[in-house]
């Protein structure tokens, strides 16, 4: 009788935490999304922002646009790759390096450079372009 009392409350608690976890669970994935979409429009338009600030034309910031775009998805790549720690950084620079290569001829070589401080740090890199065209 004492075996029967006691199990009814531990099924119930057993089943209202189950119940309470997978809440959390899927509370916790909402939440991600959310961060992760926040993050993605985030990042569009500091891209936007600096293209903009690069005063060039159509042609010439769809190609930035797309170039910005592939050194992100190749350096989440590496990360997430199964290369030892110690290479990957050396990997993403290398590749870093050679973004515009089959472009080059487009831009001047400040451009370049700008670019390459943005995919490095772009929110500072954005920062420091807006100063330098308000001193013009």
């Amino acid at each position: 009788m004492g075996a029967k009392l006691l199990t009814i409350p531990l099924l119930a608690f057993f089943l209202c935490a189950g119940t309470s976890f997978a809440q959390t669970s899927d509370a916790i994935k909402k939440e991600q999304e959310k961060y992760m979409q926040k993050q993605l429009e985030d990042y569009n338009n500091r891209v936007d922002a600096y293209v903009n600030l690069l005063k060039v034309d159509d042609f010439k910031a769809t190609i930035i646009k797309q170039k910005i775009e592939e050194f992100y998805k190749k350096r989440h790549e590496i990360l997430m790759s199964e290369v030892s720690e110690f290479e990957k950084q050396p990997l993403i620079e290398e590749f870093k390096a050679t973004l515009f290569s089959d472009v080059n001829e487009l831009y001047t070589e400040e451009t370049i450079m700008s670019i390459q401080r943005f995919l490095t740090d772009n929110k500072t890199e954005v920062k420091n372009f807006k100063k330098k065209l308000k001193n013009n």
